[in-house]
């Protein structure tokens, strides 16, 4: 499954039980309500932790912040978790300065996002 909204590419996949979603280009004012949409539906479609491949997200302003945030609120009451991998340097500066890193999983490989450790608080 695939989505195209003005500066963001989005697919995602299943793997080892977990759905992986690999967005593509800027999550700005444009293009995080359509990032945001597309998780939403699919936390209704899968169970589970949900994976976010960053390495090609290149930029994050506060309206991709707060989308990321919504999701994440969205999966706490089951216990499922927002996971966030292999984060571009610039975003993951974006993460450090907002606080999100206190807010949410930030690991750097694919392999630790899908190792229990890495999905736990």
């Amino acid at each position: 499954m695939s989505s195209d909204a003005a500066d963001i590419k989005i697919e995602h996949e299943q793997s080892d039980g977990f759905a992986i979603v690999r967005p593509a280009g800027k999550l700005d004012t444009l293009s995080a309500k359509t990032f945001e949409a597309y998780l939403k539906d699919l936390v209704n479609e899968v169970s589970g932790t949900l994976l976010v491949d960053m390495s090609k997200v290149d930029y994050v302003t506060s309206f991709g912040l707060r989308s990321l945030l919504i999701i994440a609120k969205l999966l706490a009451p089951s216990g499922d978790k927002l996971v966030l991998f292999q984060v571009n340097p610039s975003v993951l500066d974006v993460l450090k300065i907002s606080g999100f890193l206190k807010i949410l999983k930030v690991v750097d490989t694919q392999d630790e996002a899908l190792a229990p450790a890495g999905n736990a608080a």
